[in-house]
């Protein structure tokens, strides 16, 4: 059959439109990439987030006993740009894919090292690496929405939570955060390498010090050298009457206790909460 070559354009025209032709739509599992400091380290969530949609879900959708990609589509991946302890075992930083195996009263949950699979098809344990169990704890509110989020924040890592419908489990994320920031305060100001020291410095040290109950009297020091450097800082001069309270120090709690709380009340951009907790300081001393 001969075409002419007007013939031969159209249809080069037609079947390109025709191969990518399609109906356009939300997907029901959208995909949720979250970014969040846990401790030192930056996490990276990847997942996707489907809904109950009047479904039974744990023992019926999602089957006890099986692995499960812990999401829609994709398996479900994380990322940590620095090295994490989960269930007290070393996780080098990474990516990896979080898999888990439901259960009627605990999971299991998977740390794979295959973080480039669809779903759960092809997964295997020879990739596992690290593997643990979890209790369910059953919610009293219905989960809609499946959520996989950080909570309980503190300087040594988070608690990473799965909800979904009527359960949640608990993935504990321990970051050896105290370490590096013993380290930084040891080079900067022991040592000195930072010259000069700046005054949120020594800020930073003293109230990590404080913090962690650790010669408080050297924490005292470094705050009066952050107050020295920059007098104006009224949230520095609250902790370092909060300290000298529990000190016992009381006269020296008191007098700074008032200095911060009149220069909060006279801050042109706001107090930032320091003049209620000048006020709270202030009548646990009486």
């Amino acid at each position: 059959m001969k075409y002419s070559f007007k013939s031969l354009i159209l249809l080069l025209l037609v079947f390109p439109v025709l191969g990518i032709s399609q109906i356009n739509k939300p997907g029901l599992s959208p995909k949720i990439v979250k970014e969040e400091s846990v401790g030192l380290v930056q996490v990276k969530l990847e997942y996707g987030q489907p809904s109950v949609r009047d479904r039974e879900i744990f023992g019926a959708l999602i089957p006890y006993g099986k692995v499960w990609r812990t999401g829609a589509n994709s398996s479900t991946k994380i990322h940590f740009d620095n090295e994490v302890y989960i269930a007290e075992k070393k996780v080098p930083k990474g990516t990896y894919a979080l898999y888990s195996i439901p259960g009627k009263s605990e999971w299991t949950i998977i740390i794979s090292k295959n973080a480039e699979l669809w779903g759960a098809g092809g997964y295997s344990d020879k990739d596992d690496l690290l593997r643990f169990k979890v209790p369910v704890i059953e919610l009293k509110d219905h989960i809609e929405t499946l959520s996989i989020q950080f909570e309980k924040f503190n300087a040594n890592g988070a608690d990473l939570a799965i909800m979904w419908a009527n359960t949640k489990v608990i993935i504990p994320v321990f970051v050896d955060s105290d370490t590096q920031i013993y380290k930084e305060i040891q080079e900067k100001i022991i040592e000195g390498e930072e010259k000069p020291i700046k005054a949120q410095t020594y800020f930073d040290a003293a109230q990590f010090y404080y913090e962690k109950n650790k010669d408080l009297k050297l924490a005292a020091t470094w705050f009066d050298k952050a107050i020295e450097l920059r007098p104006n800082a009224f949230w520095y001069v609250y902790y370092r009457a909060e300290l000298a309270f529990v000190l016992g120090d009381k006269e020296t709690a008191q007098k700074m206790a008032n200095t911060s709380l009149k220069m909060a009340l006279e801050s042109t951009s706001g107090d930032y909460g320091y003049v209620a907790k000048c006020e709270l300081l202030l009548q646990k001393m009486k």
